[in-house]
């Protein structure tokens, strides 16, 4: 029963972290400096892939409950959906948001003394 309860938690962590991650490319929350980007492309198709995914295990985890072979495919639903979280999470810190840098110099402080 405890499973159960972790597994339904991760679906509801998939899809809401794909929402996040679909709506921010249209509002983005406007905490990071206006070099770094990312692309909206990509981080919409991967927001879709979550939340896909995170409804069809729900779906099916609900669906253990009348059938028997649904709620022997859990463990592996379970398992797949920690590795998009993990690979999920290892885009967001390495390649979804990227320094642009504008091509302009910094200004150099130099106070007249050597």
């Amino acid at each position: 029963m405890l499973f159960l309860l972790f597994y339904f938690l991760l679906c509801a962590i998939l899809l809401f972290q794909g929402l996040h991650l679909s709506a921010e490319t249209r509002t983005p929350l406007g905490t990071l400096p206006p070099e770094v980007t990312q692309d909206p492309q990509t981080s919409r198709g991967l927001g879709g892939l979550l939340m896909a995914y995170a409804a069809l295990a729900a779906l099916l985890g609900l669906g253990g409950f009348a059938s028997g072979a649904l709620a022997a495919a859990r463990p592996a639903l379970f398992l797949i959906g920690l590795v998009l979280l993990a690979l999920f999470g290892l885009w967001v810190i390495l390649l979804g948001r990227k320094p642009e840098y504008m091509g302009k110099p910094a200004p150099v402080e130099d106070h007249g003394h050597h």
